[in-house]
């Protein structure tokens, strides 16, 4: 069954049920597929032909997840948009893309520079929006139909453009195929019934706060494939969240790190997450002290995985493995998913690593790589097969001919009851090349640590040439929408 006929045919299933919740607002799947509708007509109306590529602004809004839903019913490319990114930097997207249409709220539409961008490359727009008013799509004034271009060629046989999270540099656009999105969607559903057995609308619904522009729009298509309502908000937070958690008692829901931490110092009670049997979290490397605390106090196993926007999921725990090896395998992002195969290789030679030290990950999976691709983590994989990410290799400070990994610093740093979070990052150095600098954000309400206090904590458990050679305080560590910290602009902060 392809992406489009699963689709239709949930919605259909789930009729006048809710499908949808928004701020106090529900909606109905009919809704959702009337709506839905009436996008792929209108983007046909506007000029586009088969399979090409819209551009689809990806925010936190009922109107998007119809856009996602008709594009996908449609069968054309959703191509990401990120909407909190500055708007010069959006206009420029748009100039560059040259996408025949763009579906987007009228928050999107609001900004400056945007609507002249798109009337500059020939690309229609049509405002979308869906609210306790009902659904509407209306073309953009003057943006009405699309424009002789040149635009996007068409991509039959692919579902999503999606983008990398930009904390490193430029976001990467990264095609997904049918196959390969099909392939993620059933192991993401997690059963093992038939698919026609389990089409079902479910009773316990998804919670979608991750940004749409990054995690949250698989989250969404997962729900939608899987017949399962979406609680949908447009970012974390403890009232909001955990209040969704209480009133529909989800069994799993994903956290990143940050999320997790930010639950912890909140001290949210223990019954507030009875519901759930597992927390699945990635991103970003989550604090092995944290995950045995978190864990500890509340009785919820957090399963780890570990993907990229380019090829997916590729490693991840399993409540069983969890079960027989969390304590031994601490700080671990689990075993290889069905279909992948990992393996390290030394940074220097190429040649593969067999003994469990660490080198350069590479991944060949099925569907997703044409053979082997090296990625640019720091990676050990142990005799059980268990992968431990060690850092990324662009990351690596070489501190006077020694190599520094920012993680490994951040990690003992975090052990101080004053420091909420820290980024450690290299500032070059005259004399030895790079020195690593730590930016510690500090807990709200809370004075600064004493930098003191920090470099003996970083004495007393690192080696000498792993100690930060200065401190940077602030009371909030720059972070993606997603919460991933953007080390460009703490590299700037540690600069002084």
């Amino acid at each position: 069954m392809s992406l489009a006929e699963r689709i239709r045919r949930v919605l259909q299933l789930g009729g006048n049920g809710w499908a949808l919740e928004f701020e106090g607002t529900t909606f109905s799947w009919s809704q959702i597929e009337a709506l839905a509708d009436a996008i792929g007509d209108a983007v046909r109306l506007a000029g586009a032909k088969d399979h090409d590529v819209i551009g689809w602004a990806a925010e936190n809004l009922p109107g998007a997840i119809a856009g996602m839903a008709g594009l996908a019913m449609h069968e054309h490319c959703a191509a990401l948009i990120n909407p909190h990114i500055p708007a010069k930097i959006l206009a420029r997207e748009i100039r560059e893309q040259r996408f025949p249409v763009i579906l987007g709220s009228s928050h999107f539409w609001s900004f400056e520079g945007l609507i002249e961008a798109a009337r500059e490359v020939g690309t229609a727009g049509l405002l979308v929006s869906l609210d306790a008013n009902g659904g509407t799509v209306v073309p953009i004034e003057g943006l009405e139909k699309v424009g002789p271009g040149p635009h996007r060629d068409p991509m039959p046989d692919y579902v999503v453009e999606r983008l990398s999270s930009g904390t490193t540099g430029p976001p990467k656009r990264s095609p997904q195929s049918e196959e390969a999105i099909l392939k993620a969607l059933q192991v993401g559903q997690r059963s093992d019934k038939p698919e026609e057995e389990d089409l079902r609308i479910k009773s316990s619904p998804s919670i979608v706060f991750r940004p749409l522009a990054h995690a949250g729009s698989f989250s969404t298509l997962l729900a939608l494939w899987s017949a399962r309502p979406i609680a949908l908000q447009q970012k974390f937070s403890i009232e909001h969240t955990i209040g969704a958690v209480q009133r529909h008692r989800p069994k799993v829901i994903q956290l990143v790190p940050a999320m997790i931490r930010m639950i912890w110092d909140a001290d949210v009670p223990r019954d507030a997450l009875s519901s759930l049997i597992a927390v699945r979290s990635g991103t970003a490397p989550l604090d092995p002290v944290l995950q045995a605390d978190f864990e500890e106090k509340y009785g919820i196993p957090i399963l780890i995985d570990y993907g990229a926007t380019e090829f997916g999921g590729a490693a991840c725990w399993t409540l069983g493995d969890h079960r027989q090896f969390a304590a031994a395998k601490r700080g671990s992002v689990g075993r290889p998913v069905p279909g992948a195969r990992l393996r390290v290789v030394d940074q220097e030679s190429g040649v593969e690593i067999t003994d469990g030290r660490m080198g350069i990950l590479e991944v060949n999976i099925e569907g997703k790589t044409e053979g082997w691709i090296s990625t640019t983590d720091l990676a050990a994989i142990d005799g059980d097969g268990f992968l431990f990410i060690r850092g990324r290799a662009d990351d690596a400070i070489v501190r006077g001919g020694f190599k520094v990994l920012p993680d490994d610093v951040a990690r003992v740093l975090r052990q101080h009851p004053l420091v909420g979070d820290v980024a450690v990052v290299g500032v070059d150095d005259h004399r030895l090349g790079q020195v690593p600098v730590a930016v510690v954000e500090t807990r709200p309400g809370q004075p600064a640590p004493d930098a003191a206090e920090l470099e003996q904590l970083a004495r007393d458990n690192l080696t000498p040439y792993q100690v930060p050679a200065a401190f940077r305080f602030t009371d909030k560590l720059p972070r993606t929408p997603s919460l991933k910290i953007i080390r460009a602009e703490v590299l700037e902060m540690a600069k002084g």
